[in-house]
Formats: C-alpha cells, structure tokens, sequence
C-alpha cells in the first residue's frame, strides 16, 4: 500500500488530523530529525488503539513516540506513520493511580502530591510519558517505575485489551519485554502510599536540585543519559559518565554533536547537529571506553532508523 493510499483509507477510517512530511526535530528534545511521512497524534486512548490497529492490519510501517525525551530520529526522517501518543488522563484513588500512557510523568507525579500520596518522587525531574517510562524502566535515585507498577493495559493490532502485572513485563535495569515485543500501552495503574505532602513536595524539590547539578540546563537539546549504567565483574552498577570521562570524553564533539561539559554521559546538539554526528560521536566514545576499561557501553537513548516499524 502507498502512502496516500494508508493516507486516504485513514481519512476515511479514522479522520484527521492527519499530517504529511513533517519535520520530526520539533518532536525530539534532541531537535534532530527529517520528515515523517504521515504524523497523525492521538489525543484519546481510542484514537491510539484506532491508529496503530489501522497501520497494522494494512502493514503499512508505523511507530509510536510519547515526549519524544529518549529518542534520536533519522536524518532522512521517517518512511510512514509516526504516532504521537497525547493521550493525556490521570486519577487518583486512595492509594492506586490511573493514568492513560500519553500522560506526562510530571503530571502523574503532581497528582500523587495533590492526592496526599508518597511514593513516586523519583519521577521527579525525569521527562517523558507514562508509557515510553515504562518501556524502557525508567527511573533515577534508585527506583524505577516497574517497582510501582500494578498492572498495564496492553492493546493488540486486533484492539483487544490485555492485562499485563509487573512480573508479566519483565522488568530490569532500563528494560522491559515491551522493547522486545513492541507492545503498546493504553493505560496504567500505579502504586502509592499515604504519606505527608510537605515532606514529599521537599524530597521533590530535592531531587530537582539534585538533577540541575548534574545535568544540562532545562532546554538543552539532549536526549538524556545517552548509554546504560553497566555492571561491574561483581554485579554492581558503575556510572557510564565516570567511565566515560576516565577515557577522555569531555570535549569531544563530531559535527554538531558535543559531549556536555559538565556530565559526560550527556550528548548534546549545539545548534546544527545532524542524526550522524551523534552517531559517529557515540561509536567513538564506546571505542575509547572499551579501550580504557574494557566495558562496552549500551545506548539508552532509541535510534529510529527512517525504515523501522513496530510491525
């Protein structure tokens, strides 16, 4: 099926708005990206579940992006249909919070401490959307989200729900089956406690002071941490920054791409980056860490070539 064939038949399955060739670095907090064929972006739980049971009862290439916070797009952009996931819903019960997976976790977290509950400050700080943060663990100051997880929503190409618990998704350090099985998430139910809001909204701000120390100031076009933390020969987890900055990497640059001053396990886009220097810029410093260490870095930020599909 062509493009504006999918094009048509989506108009008259689904309605608009529908998008062509539009520029994907305006969906990417690494600004980096070409034209997407088609962008379609779902503000309802059924417009996603709609969406992508379309695209993948036609075969036609589709994936689907949340924030778009750990993602660099392709140069040449994306060959068929980039979902924006914007379904945005959140409530709060005594202790369980209901949130549809096109949810900010800022926003899930600012729910928590209206509702009186504890429990998900780490999200504080950490960009992105329910779903994409359970795709891939997320997490920081020691817990991640699967830990809080009571069950997920998953939906199939044939729109069928599925009720997932933690277990089912196996989840580990920045890892979850759903990077192996491209399932998509429709809505979660997370776990919190009762707990002080003061106290909480303190180990919020906290947190916060904690991550602007560190990181790149609000709005630098970076993706985040850009490798995984590995494990040492013992099973403990060794900051990739540190052994980044141990082989050298401060001050490296490829293109536009640098690596940022002032943490080195952040790849930054100074202006004028394209998809390829961050690339390039990444092999070279997973050679020379190898080199200095013998550990080999893993990405954690997703790589979308203009081919890739959740088919």
């Amino acid at each position: 099926m062509t493009t504006q064939e999918f094009r048509a038949l989506f108009l008259e399955s689904i309605g608009g708005p529908l998008r062509e060739n539009v520029p994907l670095d305006r969906f990417s907090s690494f600004r980096i990206g070409g034209p997407a064929d088609l962008l379609f972006e779902a503000r309802a739980e059924d417009e996603l579940r709609r969406a992508v049971g379309l695209a993948a009862r036609e075969r036609f290439p589709f994936y689907v992006i949340g924030g778009g916070y750990n993602v660099l797009f392709d140069d040449e952009g994306y060959r068929g249909l980039i979902v924006r996931n914007r379904a945005e819903r959140v409530s709060c019960g005594e202790t369980r919070l209901t949130a549809s997976s096109g949810t900010a976790l800022s926003a899930l977290l600012q729910q928590t401490l209206a509702g009186g509950l504890s429990g998900l400050e780490f999200l504080a700080g950490i960009p992105g959307t329910v779903g994409g943060a359970l795709f891939s663990n997320a997490g920081a100051f020691g817990r991640s989200i699967g830990e809080v997880l009571e069950e997920a929503v998953l939906v199939g190409p044939d729109g069928v729900e599925e009720r997932r618990t933690a277990a089912d998704l196996a989840f580990g350090y920045r890892h979850s089956s759903l990077q192996r099985d491209h399932g998509l998430v429709l809505r979660a139910v997370v776990r919190a406690e009762p707990g002080d809001r003061k106290a909480s909204e303190a180990k919020v701000r906290e947190h916060l002071d904690e991550r602007r120390a560190k990181h790149p100031p609000w709005g630098t076009a970076c993706a985040g941490s850009f490798f995984k933390n590995p494990c040492s020969p013992d099973g403990r987890r060794v900051a990739a920054g540190r052994l980044l900055e141990q082989a050298g990497a401060r001050g490296m640059r490829v293109g536009g791409a640098a690596v940022y001053e002032g943490h080195c396990n952040f790849l930054i886009n100074t202006g004028n980056a394209r998809a390829r220097d961050v690339l390039a810029l990444a092999r070279e410093l997973k050679e020379r860490v190898f080199a200095t260490s013998g550990v080999r870095l893993e990405e954690e930020v997703v790589y979308l070539p203009a081919t890739a599909s959740m088919l």
